[in-house]
C-alpha cells in the first residue's frame, strides 16, 4: 500500500484529530474580543497609541504557541496528555470527538460572524452619519510638548495654520476661528460639551513637539455627538517638512469627513507659504503676538517678526498680509495716526498682490485698509465681500462686513451680519462684544445684557465688557446700584484703577451721585494722563475742571481747563486731522468762557468726523458739541442737538441724560421735559 503520509487529505485529518482546527476559531474569536476591548478602553484609560499594536503582536505570538501546543497536547478525561501518533490509534476505531469542543467551535464561529457583521453595520452607519451631518468643525489648541522657549509658540501657531488650510475647503459648512477655540487651551471639558458650546459636529485636536530640527505631530478627529474617533494619525519629519504635514492633515480630515476636494482646493492647500523654514518660524511667532491682545507692544512685536520673515524670504505673501494688518491696527487704535503708518500698510498689500494676484487674504487686507485708514466704506465692502466669495469660511470677513455696515449707519445690516458672525464663531468674545455693543446702541437692552454676559463668561479678563455692562444699566434704567455691582465683579479680575475704561466708569458714577471729593481723591490715585479710546480723548485735568465747576470753585476749574487746553493744542499740532482733539478743545474753551473758539472747535470736530460719514464716531462729536452749547448757556441749541441724538442709535438715552451731570442745567427746562417724554418708552 502506498505511503499516505504526504497526502494533504491525511494531513488535514491529522490537524482535526489533534484539535488544531478547533483551536483556530476559538483563539480567533477570543483575540477579536480582546482587540475590540483594548480599542474601546485605550482612550479613557489614557493608554499610549502603541498599545493596540503591542496587543496585536502578543496575540500573534500567542496564536503560534497555541497551534504548537494543540498539536503536541490534548485535553482528555484524564487531563492534559501528549497526543499519540496516528500509528497508536486503533484501525477501524473512530476516535470520539468531545462534545464540548464541538460546542466551543460552533460558538466561536458564531462570535466571529457576529463581530464581523457588527463591525460592518457600524462602519456603514458611521459612514451614513458622517454624510448626513453638517460639516462644521473646530480645531482645538494643539498641546505644545516643547520645553524649549524657542518653540513655545508652536502649539498656537500650528492650530492657526490648520484652521487656515481647512478654511480653503468650501464644502465645510463652518470652520471656526481661533478666537472661539483658544478658551480651551488650558481648560478642556468633554468633547460633547465643546461640540454643544461651539455648535460643531467635529473636533480636531492634537499635539506638536519639536526637538532641534525634528518635529512630531499627533492629530485626531472626533465626532462630538457620540465622542467617537473618526480618524487619527501621527506625523514625524523634519521642520522643513512642516508644510507637507499640514497639507496632509487638512486633506485627510476632509477625506475622513467624505469631502471631495476640488483641484483648486488641493492646489491651494499644497502651496508652500515659503521655502524658508526659518522665515516660517518667524511668521508663526508673529501670529502669536498679533492675536495676543489689543496692546501696542504686541502689534509692534508682530511687525518685527513678520519683517524678519520677509527679510529671509521676500516672496512670503502671508507675512506681507499680516504685516499690513499689524500696521493698520496701530493706526486704527490710535497708537500711530500718521500717513507713514498707512503707507507701510499699503506697500505691504501691494507687494502681496504683485506676488499673488487675486489672493483672498490680500483682498481682505485691502478692505481693512480702506476701512481703517480712510473710512471708505464702499471700497472696503467691495474688497471684503470679494474675499468672502473666494473663501466663504473666513469668519473675519463676515465680522468686518458687519463692522463697516455699522459705521455706515446700516444698523439692520450690521445686526444681521454680527449675528451671522456669531453663528459661524459662537465663542468668539470679540464678535459677541460687538454684537452686544450694537444692541446697546440700538437700545435693545435685554439682548445687550444677555450677549455681554455670554462674552464675559468666555473672556472674563476683557475689561471693556464690564464697562459695557455698567453702561447698559445706566443707559437702560439709570441704575447706578447695578453699575457698582458690576464694578465690584470686575475688581476680582483687575483693579479698576489700573484699567482706564473701568476707572472712567467708577469716576463717572461718583460724579453722578455727587460724591465730588471722592471723585477728586480717585483722580489723584490714577497714574494715567488721559481717558481715551477711538471715540474721544479727555485729559485727566478735564475731569478735575468738571468737578470744580460742579462745586462752583470756578478759579480751580479755570486752571484745569487751561491745563487741558495746552495738552490738546499740542496734540492738534502733531495730529491735525484727529477730530477727538478738536471736540475736547472746544469743551476747554467753553469752560474758559471763550464762546466763539469753543463753537468753532466743536464744529471742526464734527466736520472732521460727520455722523453722515461715520455713524458711530460722528455721534460722539455731536454729543461733545451739545455739551459745549450747555456750558455756554445756549440751551435751545443743546436741546436741538439732543433731540437728534436721541432719535438715532447711539450712546445716549432719556435715562442717561437725566443722570449725567453735564446736562443738569437743562433738567428743569420745559423743552427738556418734553424731549424726555418724547423719547421715553415703557
Amino acid at each position: 500500500m502506498a505511503d499516505q503520509s504526504d497526502n494533504p487529505s491525511n494531513f488535514w485529518q491529522e490537524l482535526k484529530r489533534r484539535r488544531v482546527i478547533r483551536i483556530i476559531p476559538v483563539y480567533a474569536a477570543s483575540a477579536f474580543v480582546i482587540l475590540e476591548l483594548v480599542d474601546i478602553i485605550a482612550e479613557p484609560l489614557g493608554l499610549p497609541d502603541w498599545t493596540l499594536n503591542l496587543v496585536l503582536v502578543l496575540l500573534i505570538i500567542g496564536f503560534v504557541i497555541s497551534l504548537i501546543l494543540s498539536w503536541v497536547y490534548d485535553f482528555t478525561p484524564g487531563g492534559i496528555q501528549r497526543t499519540k501518533p496516528v500509528t497508536y490509534v486503533k484501525t477501524g476505531k473512530k476516535e470520539k470527538v468531545s462534545t464540548g469542543w464541538k460546542i466551543s467551535t460552533y460558538i466561536s464561529i458564531l462570535i466571529i460572524i457576529a463581530f464581523v457583521l457588527f463591525y460592518a453595520i457600524s462602519s456603514i452607519r458611521k459612514s451614513s452619519n458622517i454624510s448626513r451631518l453638517e460639516k462644521s468643525i473646530a480645531v482645538l489648541p494643539f498641546e505644545n510638548w516643547n520645553s524649549d522657549e524657542e518653540f513655545i509658540h508652536l502649539g498656537d501657531a500650528i492650530t492657526d495654520e490648520i484652521i487656515m488650510e481647512l478654511q480653503y475647503i468650501k464644502e465645510f459648512d463652518r470652520v471656526l476661528s481661533r478666537s472661539s477655540t483658544m478658551q480651551y487651551k488650558n481648560n478642556r471639558p468633554s468633547v460633547s460639551e465643546i461640540g454643544e458650546a461651539l455648535g460643531v459636529n467635529y473636533i480636531v485636536e492634537g499635539s506638536i513637539q519639536r526637538q532641534d530640527d525634528d518635529v512630531n505631530i499627533r492629530v485626531q478627529v472626533l465626532r462630538t455627538i457620540e465622542e467617537d474617533h473618526v480618524w487619527a494619525d501621527e506625523y514625524k519629519g523634519k521642520w522643513s517638512d512642516i508644510y507637507t504635514i499640514q497639507d496632509d492633515i487638512a486633506k485627510n480630515v476632509a477625506k475622513e469627513l467624505q469631502i471631495v476636494l476640488t483641484h483648486d482646493e488641493i492646489e491651494e492647500i499644497e502651496k508652500k507659504p515659503t521655502e524658508n523654514p526659518e522665515a516660517y518660524n518667524y511668521y508663526l511667532q508673529g501670529n502669536v503676538f498679533y492675536w495676543r491682545s489689543y496692546e501696542e507692544r504686541d502689534w509692534i512685536m508682530a511687525i518685527n517678526m513678520y519683517s524678519k520673515a520677509i527679510e529671509l524670504d521676500s516672496t512670503f505673501v502671508l507675512a506681507y498680509i499680516k504685516l499690513a494688518s499689524s500696521h493698520l491696527s496701530l493706526y486704527w487704535w490710535h497708537f500711530d495716526r500718521t500717513e507713514e503708518r498707512l503707507d507701510k500698510a499699503r506697500k505691504a498689500i501691494d507687494t502681496a498682490f504683485d506676488l499673488k494676484p487675486g489672493f483672498p487674504d490680500a483682498h481682505y487686507a485691502l478692505g481693512l485698509y480702506y476701512y481703517y485708514g480712510y473710512l471708505e466704506y464702499e471700497k472696503a465692502l467691495e474688497q471684503l465681500e470679494y474675499a468672502l466669495d473666494l473663501n466663504p469660511n473666513n469668519a473675519e470677513c463676515i465680522f468686518y462686513i458687519a463692522a463697516v455696515n455699522r459705521r455706515m449707519g446700516n444698523w439692520e445690516k450690521a445686526e444681521e451680519k454680527f449675528l451671522q458672525a456669531w453663528e459661524n464663531d459662537p465663542n468668539n468674545s470679540r464678535v459677541l462684544s460687538n454684537l452686544a455693543e450694537t444692541y446697546y446702541l440700538l437700545g435693545k437692552y435685554p439682548e445687550a445684557l444677555d450677549i455681554t454676559n455670554k462674552a464675559i463668561s468666555i473672556s472674563p479678563e476683557f475689561t471693556n465688557l464690564y464697562r459695557r455692562l455698567i453702561y447698559i444699566y445706566l443707559k437702560w434704567k439709570g441704575d447706578i446700584k447695578e453699575g457698582r455691582k458690576v464694578l465690584e465683579q470686575a475688581s476680582y479680575i483687575v483693579h479698576p484703577s489700573s484699567s482706564p475704561v473701568l476707572a472712567e466708569a467708577a469716576l463717572m458714577m461718583d460724579i453722578y451721585e455727587g460724591k465730588y471729593q471722592h471723585a477728586i481723591d480717585y483722580l489723584n490715585s490714577l497714574n494715567f494722563e488721559a481717558f481715551e479710546e477711538q471715540f474721544y480723548f479727555y485729559p485727566k485735568y478735564l475731569f478735575y475742571a468738571f468737578i470744580y465747576d460742579y462745586i462752583a470753585d470756578y478759579v480751580k476749574a479755570a486752571q484745569y481747563y487751561n491745563l487741558s487746553r495746552l495738552i490738546l493744542e499740542d496734540k492738534i499740532k502733531n495730529a491735525p486731522g484727529d477730530s477727538r482733539f478738536y471736540s475736547s478743545l472746544g469743551i476747554c474753551y467753553a469752560g474758559l468762557g471763550q464762546k466763539d473758539k469753543a463753537i468753532a472747535a466743536g464744529n471742526k470736530g464734527s466736520e472732521l468726523m460727520p455722523i453722515g460719514k461715520e455713524a458711530y464716531k460722528g455721534y460722539y462729536r455731536l454729543v461733545d458739541l451739545a455739551q459745549i452749547y450747555v456750558m455756554l448757556g445756549e440751551y435751545q441749541q443743546a436741546i436741538d442737538q439732543l433731540d437728534f441724538l436721541l432719535s438715532v442709535p447711539g450712546s445716549l438715552s432719556p435715562q442717561l441724560v437725566q443722570l449725567e451731570t453735564r446736562w443738569k442745567p437743562l433738567w428743569d427746562l420745559p423743552e427738556f421735559r418734553e424731549l424726555i417724554d418724547k423719547y421715553s418708552t415703557d
